[in-house]
């Protein structure tokens, strides 16, 4: 439907039961995601503006070397056994008071005939901020010297928020997207256009919260001559 680099994993939350609907936000728990190779991502176009602070800042907080280099020896010391299962923690920099903990936690290796790799997360926000790690975890796999013939990522806890829906059409046709999630998930549809709403109605209107801010900026510099086409498909369908 769309080659948004995280939209496997969205269809998966689409298609999973609701944990919960919290704000804007689709809560799934328990999904898995398959894509078996890991889509390339170009962090301008998903609204990074400064793709290399971002990719450092992953590097800082979820990258170990200590952790890294006990792979490798564990890697080469594995090396034609006939099967491995082995786990490295992707717990980096410290996290404060305020944070739940680390967002990815661990990258489980299967190797027997091909090297396997399942990482597992505590919890994430599937368009933006996955999107990026896909950017981040490659890198992890040049550091380790390995090459990874199958990927796997398992969320304990998702979720899909509407307040990056502006993110998301910068690839796909947001009508027939919108359309696609009324029919669907009508209460998803309700809940996850609030900022969209909004954002649609006025370039000049500005907004409390970063992440909103950000991403109302984002969509008027993209694509100004759709947002007024959003607005009224919104205003016919949430009245």
């Amino acid at each position: 439907m769309t080659d948004y680099p995280s939209w496997g994993a969205i269809e998966c939350a689409l298609a999973a039961p609701v944990y919960q609907y919290n704000g804007a936000r689709k809560i799934v728990r328990n999904v898995l995601w398959s894509p078996g190779k890991i889509p390339e991502v170009d962090l301008t176009e998903i609204g990074y503006a400064r793709p290399n602070t971002k990719l450092k800042a992953l590097q800082r907080m979820y990258f170990n070397p200590l952790e890294a280099e006990r792979m490798k020896a564990l890697l080469a010391k594995r090396d034609g056994q006939a099967f491995s299962a082995l786990c490295m923690s992707m717990r980096g920099g410290e996290k404060d008071l305020r944070s739940m903990g680390h967002c990815i936690n661990a990258i489980a290796f299967t190797i027997g005939d091909d090297i396997r790799a399942t990482i597992m997360y505590r919890s994430t926000e599937l368009i933006k901020k996955f999107a990026a790690d896909l950017a981040f975890i490659p890198w992890v796999f040049e550091q380790l010297e390995i090459k990874v013939d199958h990927v796997d990522f398992f969320f304990s806890n998702a979720y899909l928020s509407g307040v990056f829906f502006p993110t998301l059409f910068t690839y796909h046709d947001p009508i027939p997207f919108l359309e696609m999630l009324r029919l669907r998930e009508p209460k998803l549809f309700i809940v996850a256009t609030r900022f969209l709403r909004r954002t649609v109605r006025d370039e000049k209107q500005r907004f409390p919260y970063t992440p909103e801010q950000m991403q109302h900026v984002y969509a008027w510099k993209r694509y100004p001559k759709k947002m007024p086409i959003i607005s009224k498909y919104l205003e016919k369908h949430l009245k």
